[in-house]
């Protein structure tokens, strides 16, 4: 099977850079850390767009596991709120350039890749990695230089390439190197150009060559992709921005965009050095724990091999007791009284089947042969006390054996656990990972939100900004406005299509109790308060003269209309909507009187003393028992965040929710 593509040469970037001009203008908000990548979260409007850089690939993401801030701190007060003035890739090398308004961020497509951001004066202000090599320091404090070039472009002058591409041996390696188009680039110019890439420079027409390299840079740059997945043996091989004829597989996945192939192809390398990473640790300890096993078996074999032998001679000489005690006898009688001669004497000496085989003078050892079996004793030992000391050296061999076998099931055990605990880790990280379906959010999601009962969109201000921004901006003259008739209160609208669109009492009675809801009078504990509407013509940000109007407040002109005693009392629930095999998990509320047709499950709540820490957190379990991959996309944090504060539950009930289509219908305006 071919190679697995490892990183993306520069006509992959070029096509990644020329689709995501569609984020110039957003706003990043975020800048994460997720592994060993660098992730930018954009936002155009609802919509929230990851952006990943690491070693293999820059370009959108739709998987997003456990992130963090490690290392981008300093980057994060720097960049985050800046708006995206302009991507580009730097003198057709891997290199990517983020223009934002007080500088740009650099990604290095290099080895090492590396990620730095240089104010507009041209000063490094932060860098992922220093870097010190022959041509350059990359360091904060510095001023930025661009990766030298060894390489000519395609579009500089025709003597200038082709005197570069003759300091090569091979048409292959000039592309590759001498242009830095990398070698699978290179190998499909050389098969759209008939030649082959082992082919001396000076044999090809390096001017047909190079329109050839032109016109694959001049297609990817219009944007006619043909973003494809080369598959051999059922595995991905590599991916490319238009159909390449010089590449061998089995077969090939077209995609809607290019950044969506490369996102599917790599996801996968990454997620597998993810896990590798993170197990590296518990494999470690594994390798550690089977090197100790190792050593165990071999100190159980000779515990077992030791206590055998010395049973062995304890059983021997219990067997020949009286018939060695009398050899001893003889023995030591010829020491006391032939010292000098003694070793002569007994050598080869043979006593009722047990042979004399040697003599030790300076420990008065003798060593026997008894019916096979070698026995050393003490010339004046006991032979009981040397029987019951072979016994019990032998039993704390096999005490010492068992220890070490009870030892070694305990680190099989253990390995057993790290093993499952590898698996999990694995696991946890697919599990971890929430994929991120682009295009599904609509407009009103920013913001509070439900349908009437009659079919109205009502939209609400999470904080003081965005009632600003939901008068001023989506707010028109004939729409409905509400406010509890308390200081600290939600904007609520009631969105008509028309000014002769109406408004009905169920509706006006919902989108006064969301308005009362999300009022002070919950903190406050009152079950009911009053709420008045208006026209959106009656309000205005214009204070009287000589008057300041903070954010969040308006003021009123014209006669108000009142819905008076409106209770408090809310629905929080969630929704689950499928697209293209993935799941969609909404977290939203309404009145109990709307939630039933917008939500999968809901509870309902009222306000009272459960602290509403401790009431998110129980509404929070009882979805999350009820969906499976809730707590991957809902945080606690949300599910606090959309109470209005302490409250009670009422209940946990099943929703018959509308098709999202329909929602979506209803909320055009």
């Amino acid at each position: 099977m071919p190679g697995q593509k490892k990183s993306l040469n520069v006509l992959d970037l070029l096509a990644v850079t020329i689709e995501l001009r569609g984020l110039i203008g957003s706003i990043l908000d975020k800048v994460y850390t997720m592994g060993e990548s660098l992730l930018l979260r954009f936002r155009v409007g609802s919509e929230k767009y990851f952006v990943i850089a690491n070693s293999h690939r820059f370009g959108l993401t739709s998987y997003v596991f456990e992130h963090g801030a490690e290392g981008v701190t300093q980057l994060r007060k720097l960049i985050e709120g800046s708006r995206l003035r302009g991507i580009e890739l730097v003198n057709l090398d891997r290199v990517v350039k983020l223009s934002f308004d007080d500088g740009y961020l650099v990604v290095e497509l290099l080895e090492p890749w590396n990620a730095i951001y240089v104010g507009n004066d041209g000063i490094i202000k932060w860098v992922l990695r220093t870097y010190r090599g022959r041509d350059r320091v990359v360091n904060v404090g510095l001023e930025y230089r661009p990766p030298p070039q060894n390489f000519a472009k395609p579009t500089e002058g025709i003597d200038k390439v082709t005197a570069v591409l003759r300091g090569y041996d091979t048409i292959g390696r000039a592309l590759a190197r001498g242009l830095g188009l990398g070698g699978e680039v290179a190998n499909e110019v050389c098969a759209r150009a008939s030649i082959d890439c082992s082919s001396p420079v000076d044999s090809v027409d390096v001017g047909h060559v190079l329109s050839i390299v032109n016109s694959l840079i001049n297609t990817v740059s219009s944007g006619a992709l043909e973003p494809l997945i080369y598959y051999s043996g059922g595995s991905p091989i590599t991916v490319t921005p238009i159909r390449f004829i010089s590449i061998k597989c089995d077969e090939v996945r077209q995609f809607r965009s290019f950044n969506e192939a490369v996102d599917e192809y790599f996801h996968e390398i990454e997620v597998k050095e993810e896990s590798e990473r993170r197990l590296a640790a518990v494999m470690g300890e594994i390798a550690r724990l089977e090197r100790s096993i190792d050593e165990l078996l071999v100190n159980i074999e000779n515990f077992r091999k030791g206590s055998e032998e010395l049973r062995l001679k304890a059983e021997t000489l219990l067997n020949w007791k009286y018939v060695v005690e009398e050899l001893l006898n003889v023995l030591r009688n010829y020491w006391y009284s032939y010292k000098d001669e003694f070793q002569e004497l007994i050598r080869g000496m043979e006593y009722q089947g047990i042979r004399v085989r040697g003599f030790d003078p300076r420990n008065k050892i003798v060593n026997l042969d008894i019916g096979g079996v070698s026995v050393s004793l003490p010339l004046n030992a006991d032979v009981g006390d040397v029987i019951n000391d072979l016994f019990n050296r032998a039993k704390e061999l096999e005490r010492k054996a068992k220890s070490a076998e009870e030892v070694m099931g305990r680190l099989k055990a253990r390995i057993e656990e790290l093993r499952l605990e590898g698996e999990k880790l694995s696991a946890s990280l697919r599990e971890g990972t929430v994929r991120v379906v682009y295009g599904v959010r609509e407009w009103f999601e920013r913001f509070r939100w439900f349908v009437t009962t009659g079919g109205k969109l009502v939209i609400a201000g999470r904080d003081a900004t965005q009632n600003e921004v939901i008068v001023r901006n989506y707010m028109k003259p004939w729409d409905v406005f509400l406010h509890a008739d308390i200081p600290g209160a939600a904007a609520v609208i009631i969105k008509l299509r028309d000014p002769g669109d109406g408004v009905g009492e169920e509706d006006l009675l919902e989108a006064a109790r969301y308005a009362a809801s999300y009022s002070r009078a919950w903190v406050m504990g009152l079950s009911v308060i009053d709420v008045f509407y208006v026209r959106g013509e009656q309000v205005t940000k214009k204070a009287p003269s000589g008057e300041y109007l903070g954010r969040g407040s308006f003021m009123i002109y014209g006669t108000r209309g009142w819905v008076r005693n409106v209770e408090l009392r809310l629905g929080v629930g969630v929704r689950v909507d499928h697209v293209d095999n993935t799941a969609i998990i909404r977290l939203l509320t309404a009145p109990p009187e709307a939630i039933d047709r917008l939500v999968n499950y809901y509870v309902v709540i009222r306000p009272g003393g459960r602290d509403k820490n401790e009431a998110g957190k129980a509404i929070y379990n009882e979805f999350k028992a009820r969906l499976p991959g809730f707590a991957k996309v809902v945080s606690l944090d949300n599910v606090i965040e959309a109470l209005p504060g302490p409250s009670i539950i009422e209940g946990v009930f099943d929703g018959n929710p509308m098709p999202w289509d329909e929602v979506r219908r209803r909320a055009s305006w």
